[in-house]
């Protein structure tokens, strides 16, 4: 049963991440054109950037790494998900002072944390057709998952899942926040971008879980 996620694990699901990022910038810039700027796979891509730089790093502890991870995005990303995606590092990072690895207990607080920081910070909820739905139904899987003592491999898999499901509810949701609101019904029938790409965050949280 594997029960922790070492700081060696914790850089490769965000190497994963990265991959991944690069890999669909182009459908994520796709995606995010129809009620956004178009850039949403561009800006994540240069956070990549910055990210890889860090994980090179040696750390006393996943607090220390997750911070310097969270300034790098927030410093290298424009737009909104610069500040949303450090606010999920940042907000996760606490869960990791003085510790070199995060238990699910430990990952699902954080992810909770994560998610209110978001809502409260991007002045939405689950709904808006934000990332907001695709990382909530996510974290109600985790907090599922630990009551029913699930290890860490499954209860990545049942939220990867559960991110996946709401990030293509995100298609017949109205936007009602951010540029995608001026659109009225015609943001409609598309699926959000940034649902996108934090699905993409928790299929590599449990690629690495599973390849533990």
């Amino acid at each position: 049963m594997v029960a922790t996620l070492s700081l060696d694990q914790l850089r490769a699901w965000l190497d994963h991440f990265g991959t991944a990022v690069i890999s669909h910038q182009d459908l994520l810039d796709e995606l995010d054109s129809a009620t956004g700027d178009g850039e949403h796979g561009s800006n994540l891509v240069r956070g990549v950037i910055a990210m890889r730089e860090v994980l090179e790093g040696d750390f006393p502890d996943a607090r220390a790494f997750l911070d310097a991870v969270g300034m790098a995005v927030v410093n290298s990303v424009g737009g909104a998900s610069g500040a949303l995606y450090g606010t999920l590092f940042l907000r996760v990072s606490d869960e990791g002072d003085g510790t070199a690895f995060l238990d699910l207990a430990r990952l699902t607080r954080g992810f909770a944390s994560a998610a209110a920081g978001i809502g409260e910070l991007g002045r939405s909820e689950p709904g808006d057709k934000t990332l907001l739905d695709a990382i909530s139904p996510a974290v109600a899987a985790l907090q599922a998952a630990t009551a029913a003592g699930l290890d860490l491999v499954e209860a990545t898999r049942v939220a990867a899942l559960a991110a996946e499901e709401g990030r293509d509810a995100t298609a017949g949701m109205l936007a009602r926040v951010g540029r995608g609101s001026y659109l009225g019904d015609r943001s409609i029938g598309h699926v959000d971008a940034g649902a996108t790409s934090m699905a993409q965050l928790f299929q590599s949280l449990h690629a690495v879980a599973s390849a533990s």
